[in-house]
């Protein structure tokens, strides 16, 4: 049965926040991959990705480090499904992607996975934002509210990284909103 989000301890919002980070990794690390085999003329592409990758591995780490710190080897069987009123998971449809770079658009592929990824870094970014507002242990909620500045900057990176993209677009450009 789903639960709702209020209805989380600490101890499992810390949890779905490490699952959310380690879940935003995998999607990069899947979009870095991606564009390391299907377009290696253009290594450019995956490096944002794998940058991306990385960071929230480390953010992963961190918040795994603190729930050992405040739970110890707490076991949670919890996941993000679970939630019934949780984060939208960004979808990850690698065929439009492909379709981008098999019709010889890799800056339409790449704009497709920043789609992706600036919808990642959103959900991310408004999971901390409610943790912060109902989270009344001060010290969660000064970490959550550091995670909303590191989201937050992530977001306004895409977005700059986007309307660039947007700006120097291909005459064919291909993107998920006109996909959907």
């Amino acid at each position: 049965m789903k639960r709702d989000f209020g209805s989380l301890t600490a101890a499992e919002a810390l949890r779905i926040a490490i699952l959310v980070e380690e879940r935003n990794a995998q999607i990069y690390q899947q979009l870095g991959d991606l564009f390391l085999q299907f377009c290696p003329d253009f290594p450019s592409l995956a490096l944002s990705f794998m940058e991306l990758e990385t960071t929230e591995r480390h953010h992963a780490t961190l918040l795994s480090t603190r729930f050992r710190e405040r739970y110890g080897n707490l076991n949670l069987a919890i996941a993000e499904d679970e939630i019934r009123d949780f984060i939208e998971v960004p979808k990850f449809d690698v065929a439009n992607v492909l379709t981008a770079v098999e019709r010889g658009q890799p800056g339409s592929a790449r704009h497709i996975a920043l789609e992706i990824a600036h919808a990642a870094e959103r959900s991310a970014l408004h999971f901390y934002n409610r943790l912060a507002a109902n989270t009344l242990d001060p010290e969660l909620k000064s970490l959550y509210e550091e995670f909303v500045a590191l989201e937050q900057e992530h977001v306004n990176s895409l977005d700059i990284e986007l309307s660039v993209e947007r700006t120097a677009a291909e005459p064919n450009f291909v993107s998920l909103k006109s996909n959907s």
